[in-house]
């Protein structure tokens, strides 16, 4: 059915096609009141049938609600954010409403357009992901927002909810993991720290760092400025060191793919000669050899929050201050980490010009 046809089916029309009454339509399509599972089943074959799309603005004018929410972010092409995106919508959609789904790309000027849209369509709220942290009150357009707001992961002085990622605990305890291998040269690939998620991985990296007794070397540590910036040539970099990285923590798909193939370049091998950590959602990293070690997102946990929050000021139960709920990082352990070869020098024969490693001298000789 066309588009201009799907437009002139009413409420009248898929009544007559199911045989229920419009009063039962009605409940059917707002998913209010009891209808019977035959009527239910009847009005729904109905809309399939004659492609009835409900008018939005008409509901809206009738009850004074949109039932949508937006859901802003940088990039839906971000495997984390598009698994939170639908975990979320998941449980927004069982209690009634729809989501708005828009991408930025770290403008903000496109953020201040899309929160201008998203109050001009009457939407009830919005959960989002800033690009820039650090604005004032007079000029950052969340903090002048009028919805109910839940920010995913960054700090913004507004009067919005807040669910957290606790990158801070997370990478702490991926170098505490590698310091108990035996390295002492990791390096960090993490976002800006001009973002809260970059701030807290460089807190996590310094903090285990500090436990394992290891000395902060800055030439290790890479936070890139801009998303589709790669890690390679940094890689390669830190590979020319006069003591280059045995381990290599990798906080985020672009940066682990960039290190990666300046790895492979320099002929290394994972776990053997360099062991690697990444961040991510349980399936991004399925398909790689050896499995790789990574920092998981609790998505479903973020999500149920998320949407908890949300639900919870467009019922009016809740009031006052923000509320902030933080999840935690696990540490999912692979195959793409091993104790490094210079930890294990203490009872080998003599070096030679072999890249390979060198044979433990045998106990019982």
């Amino acid at each position: 059915m066309s588009t201009e046809t799907a437009k002139s089916v009413s409420l009248r029309d898929v009544a007559a096609a199911s045989g229920a009454s419009i009063a039962s339509v009605s409940r059917v399509l707002n998913n209010s009141g009891y209808v019977s599972a035959d009527v239910r089943r009847r009005v729904e074959r109905a809309v399939e049938a004659t492609g009835y799309v409900p008018n939005f603005n008409a509901r809206h004018l009738k009850t004074g609600r949109s039932k949508a929410v937006g859901f802003m972010v940088s990039n839906m092409a971000n495997p984390f954010l598009s698994a939170f995106f639908a975990a979320v919508e998941i449980r927004m959609q069982a209690a009634g409403f729809s989501l708005l789904v828009a991408s930025t790309y770290d403008q903000p000027a496109r953020e201040k357009e899309l929160l201008t849209l998203f109050e001009n369509r009457r939407l009830e709220g919005i959960i989002a992901s800033p690009s820039v942290e650090g604005l004032s009150r007079e000029v950052d357009p969340f903090a002048r927002c009028k919805l109910p707001l839940v920010i995913v992961d960054r700090e913004v002085d507004c009067d919005g909810d807040a669910v957290y990622q606790d990158h801070r605990q997370g990478v702490a305890q991926a170098v505490d993991y590698l310091v108990s291998l035996g390295h002492r040269r990791i390096a960090l690939f993490g976002p800006s720290v001009a973002i809260r998620p970059g701030r807290e991985k460089l807190l996590g990296y310094q903090d285990g760092l500090a436990r394992g007794g290891v000395a902060f070397d800055e030439a290790l540590v890479c936070m890139l400025s801009s998303a589709v910036q790669s890690s390679e040539a940094q890689m390669a970099r830190m590979l020319e060191l006069a003591s280059p990285p045995t381990a290599v923590i990798a906080l985020g798909t672009r940066l682990l793919s960039g290190a990666l193939r300046s790895v492979r370049a320099g002929g290394l091998r994972i776990p053997q000669d360099l062991s690697v950590v990444g961040i991510g959602t349980d399936d991004a990293f399925a398909l790689m050899h050896p499995a790789l070690t990574t920092l998981r997102f609790n998505i479903e946990e973020a999500a149920q929050a998320a949407a908890h929050l949300m639900l919870e000021r467009l019922g009016g139960k809740t009031a006052g201050a923000p509320r902030k709920v933080t999840i935690g990082l696990d540490l999912v352990l692979g195959a793409s980490c091993m104790p490094p070869k210079t930890a294990a020098r203490v009872e080998e024969v003599p070096a030679t010009p072999s890249r390979s490693r060198p044979r433990p001298r045998s106990s019982a000789l």
